[in-house]
């Protein structure tokens, strides 16, 4: 079990960050400055150092495939809510509008325990309230490799529109790849996979993503380095071989910024820069 709670007063921090109305808030908070300014900050570099340590000896004793696949995840609500809040700071939603426009069937690859699915759901749905869309259906699709967080996410995840559909899997997408025909997909969603596959495995599951993929995709990725992870600055180089343009890309720090201390009341991470991208399938003339 995850060895923290939250109470009001963390929802309340989360609140005053702004972003759960306006969800692009991180890049307005952004600069280079701010990037290299964070190693100022005590509490970001005790973080970093613990993290950085954890993953050091993480890396050496465990096996990271079997990790993955097998290791028993649950969570409660409050802890899946406040994370679904506190990650949207980083994971914003670029270019879902216009997937709320033009898709009709979404994947989220790795969708751990549902959140991304459920912030994708509640855009969609007030995209369509807003801009008075009522012929319009859709049916979104988390995949993940652990069974334990797809129980997570069809236990918490729920649809505020008869006509927006959901379903949960386990899959491995790189041993077994995924049983849908060639652009079957609308738009795909991948947040915070990339980073923890190596260079064989990267090129698989993007591989399987732009093949069941007919108009864009959605990425979130982080590019620091550290050990077992494998940040890629150069994304956009791999969608393009691969018949995608970026759309839109921006490059945010995981928590609004301050100069002394964490932002974050739970402390869950160090602060790290994360990038975001949406990239269109390009159309042959």
């Amino acid at each position: 079990m995850i060895a923290w709670d939250v109470d009001e007063k963390d929802f309340d921090v989360l609140k005053s960050w702004g972003h759960l109305d306006n969800p692009f808030k991180a890049i307005e908070d952004f600069s280079e400055l701010k990037l290299e300014y964070r190693w100022l900050n005590q509490e970001h570099r005790e973080a970093y150092l613990k993290y950085y340590l954890a993953r050091m000896s993480y890396v050496k004793d465990k096996d990271f495939d079997k990790y993955y696949k097998t290791e028993d995840k649950p969570i409660d609500f409050n802890r899946w809510n406040f994370l679904k809040q506190r990650k949207a700071w980083w994971n914003m939603p670029l270019g879902w509008d216009e997937m709320a426009l033009n898709g009709s069937k979404v994947i989220d690859m790795g969708c751990g325990d549902g959140d991304t699915v459920q912030r994708f759901i509640d855009h969609v749905a007030q995209f369509w309230l807003k801009h008075n869309i009522k012929d319009r259906k859709m049916h979104v699709i988390g995949v993940d490799l652990n069974y334990s967080r797809i129980d997570n996410a069809r236990k918490y995840v729920q649809s505020p529109d008869p006509k927006i559909t959901f379903e949960f899997f386990q899959a491995d997408v790189i041993a077994d790849g995924l049983d849908y025909q060639e652009k079957s997909i609308d738009f795909s969603l991948c947040t915070g996979v990339f980073e923890i596959l190596d260079d064989s495995q990267f090129d698989t599951f993007l591989n399987e993503m732009c093949r069941i993929t007919d108009k864009g995709i959605y990425i979130t990725d982080l590019f620091e380095k550290y050990p077992g992870g494998y940040p890629r600055q150069n994304l956009a180089d791999h969608l393009q071989s691969r018949g995608y343009c970026v759309d839109k890309k921006v490059t945010v720090l995981s928590e609004p910024f301050i100069i002394d201390k964490l932002s974050c009341p739970k402390r869950l991470w160090s602060i790290f820069p994360d990038q975001n991208i949406f990239a269109k399938k390009v159309v042959s003339v």
